[in-house]
């Protein structure tokens, strides 16, 4: 029998894990891998977000977990119209969650075949892990 390898308890604690290795990377201003791996925070944050549709014992829809196979943080939360909603909502009245959502919105998992900068690297990891309106602090408070 397949067992699930991923679980939300495992998605939440694998967001806080890479955003606290992205951070180390940064202060060894290593802008590559820091920019992957606070994507990739966002990623397992989003899906343990999402996690919670499937309930124990539930066979999860084909389409939605196909769907959730991806790198695309827009499609990821696209995955939940009320999240998605609520998103929309929330950028029209918070100017710097909006500024950070479209920060992070344009990282791309195909960037760690790439060289980047520090600029890149810094914005990235502070638009996630900003106080207050930071893209991680907002999934978290809806896990």
């Amino acid at each position: 029998m397949v067992v699930a390898k991923l679980n939300r308890d495992k998605l939440q604690l694998l967001a806080v894990s890479k955003l606290e290795e992205a951070r180390v990377l940064l202060d060894n201003k290593c802008w590559t891998g820091a920019c992957y791996l606070t994507g990739l925070a966002v990623e397992c944050a989003l899906k343990g977000y999402l996690a919670r549709a499937i309930q124990r014992h539930d066979f999860p829809d084909r389409n939605f977990i196909v769907r959730a196979y991806t790198h695309k943080l827009k499609d990821l939360v696209l995955l939940d119209p009320a999240l998605w909603a609520e998103l929309q909502n929330e950028i029209g009245s918070d100017v710097k969650l909006r500024s950070n959502w479209n920060t992070v919105l344009s990282w791309n998992d195909e960037n760690r075949y790439e060289f980047l900068e520090e600029l890149q690297a810094k914005s990235l990891y502070d638009a996630t892990a900003e106080p207050g309106s930071g893209v991680m602090e907002w999934i978290r408070r809806r896990w």
